[in-house]
This record gives C-alpha cells, structure tokens and sequence, in this order.
C-alpha cells in the first residue's frame, strides 16, 4: 500500500517521509520542482511533481492513500504566484 504524502518537502512532510522510509512503508512525495528531489532520493524515497495550485490528479497514480502535510508556509494569507 503506497502513500502520497502532500506537502512532503515541509518540515513536518519531512520527518513523516524519513520516518515512513525507516519503517519501510511505501511512500511516494509530492514535490513542486526537481530542485527540491535531491533530499528525497538521497533517502531512496519516490517523489512526483506536482503543485495544490495547478492539475495534481497525477500525483495520485499506483497511491491508495494520502497524508496532508502541507501548510500555509511562511506567510499566510498570501498566495504565491
């Protein structure tokens, strides 16, 4: 059973992808750009791409279930363009 995990390049995305990988629980991480994969493959850990605020539906592919771990960020209230 492989896991999506949202918000995996976050503070808390991270430590449930370290800890999930330790457990050896099949996980997938949702990253917004390749820059940002490096730590995850360093850990063997799957990443996709995709962003909350544009199509994501792919992300979900060979996942059957999901962990939100996405905040708000630095600044709440405003939206990144």
């Amino acid at each position: 059973m492989t896991t999506l995990v949202i918000g995996a390049n976050g503070q808390i995305g991270k430590q449930f992808c370290e800890l999930a990988q330790q457990a050896d629980m099949p996980i997938k991480a949702m990253i917004r750009s390749e820059e940002q994969a490096s730590w995850f493959k360093e850990r063997g850990i799957d990443t996709v791409i995709a962003d909350l605020e544009g199509e994501f539906e792919h992300a979900f592919e060979g996942c059957d279930q999901v962990v939100f771990t996405a905040g708000s960020g630095p600044t709440p209230g405003q939206i990144k363009r």
